[in-house]
């Protein structure tokens, strides 16, 4: 059975959820303070473990920060 994941930071952006991927973004930003990072990786030891899902929440938190 299939599963289908929101993307919380767009639908729920008031949930301690889209708040924690907010809280990664800012940690992101911060992980270089001279500059910005070309490249992030997730990943995860199997499949089916959220990176996509991940992946995508991210995104939306960092377009959000008017960030590519």
């Amino acid at each position: 059975m299939e599963q289908k994941r929101k993307l919380i930071v767009h639908e729920d952006a008031k949930s301690p959820i889209a708040e924690a991927y907010r809280t990664l973004r800012t940690n992101i930003q911060y992980a270089k303070i001279d500059g910005s990072l070309k490249t992030l990786a997730f990943t995860s030891a199997g499949p089916g473990e959220g990176k996509s899902v991940t992946v995508a929440n991210t995104a939306v938190a960092l377009a959000q920060a008017g960030k590519k």
